[in-house]
Parts: structure tokens; C-alpha cells; sequence
């Protein structure tokens, strides 16, 4: 028997957890394969840090593992792992993941546990420790929680930082202290929302004091300050002394890594009076309360409904695709959105937060129009008409054969027909007048006459004349290009973004409109490939080209 070539899988779940675990994983998966003779490919080691065992989908080294697994080209013959739990903690991704590599002839060893897939009582022994990694995830997740609990009720922090306080480490764990620097911005946030102040105004005042904002989190690309922000804040009950803990949970979304929060039923919630930790007084927290119960009556919830991104379920075409050259941000509906006939595209970080330059809002109609002008004209070329026609290709022939099946059915039905006659007409010629037999020849004399007319005829049944009704479906869609876009505008935005990631819009603060940058693929397949889309110069763009 050939040496067997191997490679080898190692991760740790925590970024708490050392680095060095994974060298002495691979360390283990080394002296087992030295014993059995074995060659270990280093081509072939895949390392994953800091990621939890539950999910799988989100784990690119696993995926990469799997991957070379599964090659067409057997690219190693045996899998190395510490112990079953570094695959998968999950009972139900565990078994898919062993399932699939022994379907491909691939062997996998827990070195640990002595579990080798080539035996036959592997399938007791990984699923039996697969159910133990299972059970050990949601074990060690309840005491957690537990330990959590009795940190809050010792009065202890048990979570992460929270503005306007610092986490200070004592004997028996962190404590909350007030930092007064950060205090007295939060009293002043408290201070103009009570007097008035919108939250636009509020974040648009800090930035341009340049007033330190909250850290943000961990892949935010913004720290300063935001209206939304700021809202959270003013419902934030421990600037007013009191904790309430346990008010959600996090739940991983299935095969990811990915934590959802997800309410708790409100009995569960742990609430406790904490005046060292009061911020606001009572008077300002209820007047800022009342106010946000004023305002949300007077404008209601108008989020959008659903699980997208607001870019991706905008009903505005070109949301997430306009970029402001001056900071990056996309472009949005800044403006205009309840009620306005006119919506404005502008840059929400001048727009919300007042630190970009960039103030320019321009009408969403004229910046589409112009954007589109120029792109309306070339689709009505007849040569980009007869390739829209070509592209239409599946449903034309789709039509055509359909047609083409019921011209042969008409030709068999009357094939038929013509048959049925003959013999009816002999039997009149046999048998003599009969009311009978006349109502039936007349009968199908006239479905043969309709027949007939319908297969000689060059008016609206004939072939000729629906294959021309689809040119003129075609020509009249593309006549008015923003129409046909927004006549589905989740479909337009999904063809869009096969060909567009980014256009890059300079405001030209003298004319007071947007001009457009860059290059980029709006025919999205075009075939004749030196054709270039200009964009209208007098219409407030640049000669810059959409590049196909």
C-alpha cells in the first residue's frame, strides 16, 4: 500500500484562547503521521484563529479544506484534525461534513480519539462525539450566562464599554465609574433634545466642535457623531442610575458564526436601581422621554419593512451605486422622501452628520435623467435594438416554437377536419338529405374556413406578425429606458449591479449639479466592445464615458 498523503485542519474558538493551540494541534497531527509513515503536505495545512466551531459557512480555511477535498484531482488521501470538535461543534453540520468526504473517498483522523473513518464503528464514534461538542457548546453558553448574572447581581459590569463610563478592574471583577469628560457631553446631548433640538442638529453641532465621539465598533467606518447614535442614547436607562440586564439575547444564525440579537420575554429581564451611575436627573430623563414619545406619535415608524440593507431594498434606482467623491460615502435620499414631489440625492455624512463639505442636494429626477440620456439614445440604435432582440432570445424562441407547435396542430386539425367532411359528405351522397349531417358540415366548414385564415393570413395570428410585435414590444419599452426601470425597481437594481459597483459623483458647487466620474458597464454585454456611452457635457457631465 502507497504512503498516504495528508492534510491537516487546526483552530482555536476564542481570540482569549492562545495561538500557539493550533501549533500544538498540528503538532499531534505531525507525530501521527511520522508514526504511520505517512506524508503530511504543508501545501495542505489549513489554520482558522479565533472562530467558533458552531458555524461553518463563515470559516474560509474550512471551506478551502473541503474544497481541495472534493478536487476532480485527489489532491491528498486523509484528512488530520486534534479531535472531531475542530470540523464542527454542530451535531447537524458535522454529520454533512463527514458524509461528504467519505463520499469522495477521503479519510479523516481525530488523532486525539483515535477515530479513524476508514472503520467500520466510525459512524458511532464520531456521531456520539459530535453530540458531545454539540452539548458542550450549549453548556458552556448557559454557564456563561450564569456567570454573567451573578456578576450584575453583585453589582459588577458584565458587558462591554458604554460611553460616559469607565471600566475599572477591581478584586472580584470590572465596575462601572462615571467619566465626568464624557458626563458632561451627555448631559449636553440630554439638555438640547429637551429644549428642542433635532438629532440632525444635535450631530451636526458635535462634529463641528469636533467634540471626541463614541469609539466606533469593530469594522464601522465612521467615528464621529450620527443621529441614530445619538437617539440610542437619549433611551439609554443607566445614564438615568438604573441597570436593566438581560434584555435581549444573542441567537448564531444557522452555519454562521453571525450573532442575531433576539428579544427577552420582559420578566426575564434583571432591573436594578444604580444612583452611583446616574448621568441625567430625573427631571431632564423625563422631559427628554416625553419628547420622544411626542415625536415618535406626531411621525410614526416609517422604517422600512424587511431584512435588507436600506440600499438594497431602496425603491430609488441608483441608491448605493452614487458615490460622493468628496468622502466615499454613497450618495441617498437625503431629502424629500415623505410627502416632496422633488426627492434629493445628497451625502449623508454633510447631510446627518456635517462632517463632509460636500452640502450639494440635486433633485433625484434631474440626476437620473441626465444620467440616463445619453444611454436612452444608444439602446434606440437599430443595431442595439436588433441585439435587444437577440438577447430576447430564449423567450423568441420559446415563442416561435410555440407557434410553431400550434401552426402544426392547426395543420393536423385541419387535415382532420377536411377528412371528417368527406366522409360526411359521402354519407349524404349514400343516405340522402339529412338536417343532421348539413349542421355538422356546416359546423366544420367553419372552423376550417377560421383555420385557414389563421395559417394564410399575415394579420395578428400570423407568425410574421408576432415575431415584428416583439421588435415593436422592444423598441417601445426602451423609448422610455427610466420607465422600464422602474416598473420593477428591485430587478433593475439587481441587473445594475452586475455591471455597475460605483459611480463617482464630484458636486460642481458653481452649477450646482453632480458631475459623474469614471467608467463604467451599463449594456452590460454589448458586443461591439468600442462603442462608448458619453455622458452629456451641457446637461452637467463631463465627457467621461460609461465603459462597456
Amino acid at each position: 500500500m502507497s504512503p498516504q498523503r495528508c492534510g491537516a485542519y487546526a483552530r482555536y474558538s476564542s481570540d482569549k484562547q492562545s495561538p500557539r493551540s493550533i501549533d500544538d494541534q498540528l503538532r499531534m497531527c505531525r507525530e501521527y503521521a511520522d508514526k504511520q509513515g505517512w506524508t503530511l503536505l504543508e501545501e495542505h495545512v489549513y489554520r482558522e484563529e479565533a472562530l467558533s466551531g458552531v458555524g461553518t459557512n463563515d470559516r474560509p480555511a474550512l471551506a478551502r479544506l473541503i474544497e481541495a477535498a472534493l478536487s476532480r484531482f485527489r489532491l491528498f488521501d486523509v484528512i488530520l484534525v486534534d479531535d472531531t470538535s475542530r470540523l464542527s461543534r454542530n451535531l447537524a453540520e458535522s454529520a454533512r461534513i463527514y458524509e461528504r468526504l467519505n463520499f469522495a473517498g477521503i479519510r479523516v483522523v481525530a488523532v486525539s480519539q483515535g477515530i479513524d473513518t476508514q472503520s467500520e464503528q466510525s459512524d458511532v464514534l464520531v456521531t456520539v462525539h459530535s453530540l458531545v461538542d454539540s452539548l458542550y457548546v450549549k453548556e458552556l453558553a448557559k454557564k456563561t450566562h450564569r456567570g454573567l448574572e451573578g456578576k450584575v447581581l453583585r453589582g459588577l459590569h458584565a458587558g462591554g464599554r458604554c460611553y460616559g463610563y469607565r471600566n475599572v478592574q477591581g478584586p472580584d471583577g470590572v465596575r462601572l465609574e462615571v467619566n465626568e469628560a464624557d458626563a458632561q457631553v451627555i448631559r449636553r446631548i440630554f439638555e438640547m433634545y429637551a429644549s428642542g433640538y433635532s438629532l440632525k442638529t444635535i450631530a451636526k453641532t458635535l462634529n463641528a466642535e469636533k467634540v471626541p465621539s463614541p469609539r466606533p465598533r469593530a469594522g464601522k467606518r465612521y467615528a464621529s457623531w450620527c443621529p441614530t447614535a445619538i437617539h440610542a442614547m437619549l433611551r439609554r436607562e443607566r445614564y438615568a442610575g438604573k441597570e436593566v440586564w438581560n434584555r435581549s439575547r444573542f441567537i448564531k444564525a444557522p452555519g454562521t458564526n453571525k450573532r442575531l440579537r433576539r428579544a427577552r420575554p420582559q420578566n426575564e429581564w434583571r432591573i436594578g436601581e444604580r444612583p452611583e451611575l446616574r448621568i441625567v436627573s430625573a427631571e431632564l430623563w423625563r422631559s427628554v422621554q416625553d419628547r420622544l414619545a411626542q415625536v415618535k406619535q406626531t411621525y410614526g415608524n416609517q422604517s422600512r419593512e424587511g431584512l435588507l440593507t436600506r440600499a438594497a431594498s431602496s425603491r430609488y434606482l441608483l441608491s448605493g451605486f452614487l458615490k460622493c467623491a468628496s468622502c466615499g460615502a454613497n450618495l441617498t435620499i437625503v431629502s424629500g422622501r415623505s410627502g416632496d414631489r422633488y426627492p434629493r440625492y445628497g451625502c449623508p455624512q454633510n447631510f446627518y452628520r456635517g462632517t463632509c463639505l460636500n452640502d450639494l442636494k440635486e433633485r433625484q429626477d434631474w440626476l437620473e435623467d441626465r444620467l440616463l440620456s445619453q444611454l436612452q439614445s444608444e439602446v434606440l440604435k437599430p443595431e442595439v435594438i436588433d441585439y435587444a432582440v437577440q438577447e430576447f432570445g430564449r423567450q423568441l424562441e420559446a415563442a416561435l416554437q410555440n407557434l410553431s407547435g400550434e401552426t402544426a396542430r392547426m395543420r393536423e386539425q385541419k387535415e382532420k377536419l377536411e377528412s371528417e367532411l368527406r366522409r360526411l359528405t359521402a354519407a349524404i351522397a349514400e343516405q340522402g338529405h339529412s338536417s343532421f349531417l348539413l349542421a355538422a358540415i356546416a359546423e366544420r366548414e367553419g372552423k376550417l374556413r377560421e383555420i385557414t385564415d389563421r395559417l394564410l393570413s399575415g394579420g395578428g395570428g400570423s407568425v410574421e406578425a408576432q415575431v415584428a410585435d416583439i421588435r415593436r414590444f422592444v423598441t417601445e419599452r426602451l423609448s422610455d429606458l427610466r420607465k422600464l426601470l422602474y416598473s420593477d425597481v428591485a430587478l433593475a437594481r439587481a441587473e445594475l449591479g452586475k455591471h455597475v459597483s460605483a459611480i463617482r459623483m464630484e458636486p460642481d458647487l458653481t452649477e450646482r449639479h453632480y458631475v459623474a466620474k469614471g467608467q463604467w458597464n451599463l449594456l452590460g454585454g454589448y458586443p461591439k466592445t468600442d462603442v462608448r456611452i458619453g455622458l452629456v457635457a451641457g446637461a452637467g457631465f463631463e465627457p467621461a464615458t460609461f465603459g462597456l
